[in-house]
């Protein structure tokens, strides 16, 4: 199935796009999705996903822990997006 996948602050420099669809396994949760995307953008990508402080990951822009956390299910034509937190003033 098709999943679009949005990226911004740090990791839209990391992945060099700012949207892409990715294709995933019909089952496929959001743990799975980050998996697939941390074997792609390499371990600066994975460690980023997993500590940057607040985070937002929305999924059709919903919080996905309001949808099971990182057990969240993906379905056709989701969007997902990942969202670090926006300093400045």
């Amino acid at each position: 199935m098709n999943i679009e996948v949005l990226f911004f602050g740090k990791l839209r420099e990391l992945t060099a796009v700012n949207r892409r669809a990715i294709v995933v396994k019909d089952d496929s949760k959001l743990a799975d999705l980050l998996e697939r995307l941390s074997e792609e953008y390499g371990a600066d990508f994975h460690h980023q996903v997993n500590n940057i402080q607040g985070l937002r990951i929305l999924i059709n822009g919903r919080e996905y822990t309001l949808l099971g956390g990182m057990e969240a299910s993906l379905k056709e034509g989701d969007t997902v997006v990942l969202l670090p937190p926006i300093f400045g003033g």
